[in-house]
């Protein structure tokens, strides 16, 4: 299979938004591109993993469209790290000159957690005025990207200096930062980070190739998907799910809350210790790691809502969707279709035999009336992208032979309960059972 262009693998390091999935069960075996044969987890069941979305009521914009190395986000991106990096470094430094003066060493390390308090504040300003300005259609989808991107990248160095300001502290004599503030910023900073807005750097600096992104937008929400190195990836921020209120959910209720979210999650985590929960201040961070890929998901401590998640699911643990298929001139056409944002993957084959194709595919969505080329389908003639959100065309041309088949979206696998407020599925959390860790680290 062939998927549009590469995803670089992040690892869980400072943010903990950051992990790639790294799903067991190797089972089965597959052909790569050049023919020779590795190993794959074979396809599960058509059963649809549920998403935070955006429901189609409160869906105000939406588009698909590919993003290309450009040289004033990558200079801008530059600065800005060199810019974080030179400031954490002059933090660093003024509170260690003040050498065995732990009063004033005190004082210093506070007043610069004060600043990245208050610059987290900022960013939360600056999500949303993105939003709001795109929404309007005073940004480009482009410049919507290059916004999260630097916002992305301006929140990791934040928490680096979050990160240096703990360690000065616990260096420091008779003197302590409350765990829970730290971890509450930690969480604070999470807002702005995600898998999909790194690889947009990766892309905007050169550092991948061209990929096609997803956005969908409400008044104070988003979601952003790709596909990229074989493997389906998405965040969604909720901000119409929060109330910011630290006094509603413990760290058993928000593993409840995301096992009732999360049914098919949850009942194929990948071990009985599959699940951790990490929480402080107004939210808590649920990871999972399942048969399928991996999902963490934040719960608002003050609606009880999951208000954010992030998701990487690699392209061979995915269900192919609901097929639909055309046949011309010997081309047998297949479109999987999956919901708006979801992984749609495209099939070609010989109508006669059943052999694959390797053909240009190019993708329209009908309100626009243009087309734009996905690339070749490879060797087994699939070919993977993301879905528009509105009806669109597949075109495949072969010499003097063309097939043409327009198709919708599926419908949104919501999340069992933030869009109704009562569960579907019914599932007991007992930590005994399924052992968490719950920190404030």
């Amino acid at each position: 299979m062939k998927a549009l262009p590469l995803f670089v693998v992040i690892l869980l390091v400072a943010s903990p938004v950051l992990a790639a999935a790294n799903p067991g069960g190797i089972a089965g075996q597959a052909t790569a591109i050049d023919g020779t044969t590795t190993a794959q987890v074979q396809p599960p069941t058509n059963e649809t993993i549920r998403v935070l979305d955006i429901e189609e009521s409160s869906l105000v914009r939406s588009t698909v469209e590919t993003e290309y190395v450009d040289l004033g986000p990558s200079l801008d991106f530059a600065a800005l790290r060199a810019g974080g990096q030179i400031q954490t470094r002059a933090s660093i430094n003024r509170i260690e000159s003040v050498g065995d003066d732990v009063s004033l060493r005190s004082q210093l390390i506070l007043g610069e957690l004060n600043r990245v308090e208050q610059r987290a504040i900022a960013l939360q300003s600056d999500q949303q005025s993105a939003i709001t300005q795109y929404n309007a259609d005073e940004l480009t989808a482009r410049e919507l990207l290059v916004e999260f991107a630097r916002i992305d990248a301006e929140a990791r160095d934040l928490d680096e200096r979050r990160i240096a300001l703990r360690e000065l502290a616990a260096e420091t004599p008779d003197f302590s930062i409350d765990s829970g503030r730290l971890a509450a910023l930690e969480r604070e900073l999470d807002t702005f980070t995600g898998p999909v807005r790194a690889h947009t750097a990766e892309v905007l600096t050169g550092k991948a190739d061209p990929t096609r992104f997803s956005v969908r937008t409400s008044q104070s929400g988003v979601v952003l998907s790709t596909v990229a190195d074989d493997t389906y990836v998405r965040e969604a921020y909720r901000g119409d799910l929060r109330d910011r209120d630290e006094s509603g959910v413990s760290p058993t209720e928000a593993l409840e809350t995301v096992s009732e979210n999360y049914p098919e999650v949850w009942e194929s985590r990948a071990t009985q210790n599959g699940a951790d929960v990490v929480g402080a201040g107004n939210s808590y961070l649920v990871r999972i790691n399942h048969d399928r890929g991996q999902l963490y998901a934040y719960v608002d401590s003050g609606s009880k809502n999951v208000f954010k998640e992030s998701q990487t699911r690699p392209l061979d643990t995915l269900s192919r969707g609901v097929p639909e298929s055309e046949i011309k001139d010997g081309i047998n056409l297949t479109v999987y279709r999956t919901y708006p944002g979801g992984p749609l993957r495209i099939q070609l084959n010989e109508s006669a035999t059943g052999d694959p194709i390797n053909a240009n595919v190019t993708i329209g969505v009908e309100a626009s009336r243009e087309s734009t080329l996905l690339g070749r389908t490879g060797l087994d003639g699939a070919i993977w992208t993301v879905s528009p959100s509105s009806p669109y065309t597949i075109t495949v041309i072969r010499g003097n032979a063309a097939v043409v088949l327009t198709v919708s979206p599926t419908p949104i696998p919501e999340l069992a309960t933030n869009s109704t407020g009562s569960t579907n599925t019914t599932t007991d959390v007992q930590p005994t059972a399924s052992p968490t860790t719950a920190s404030t680290a």
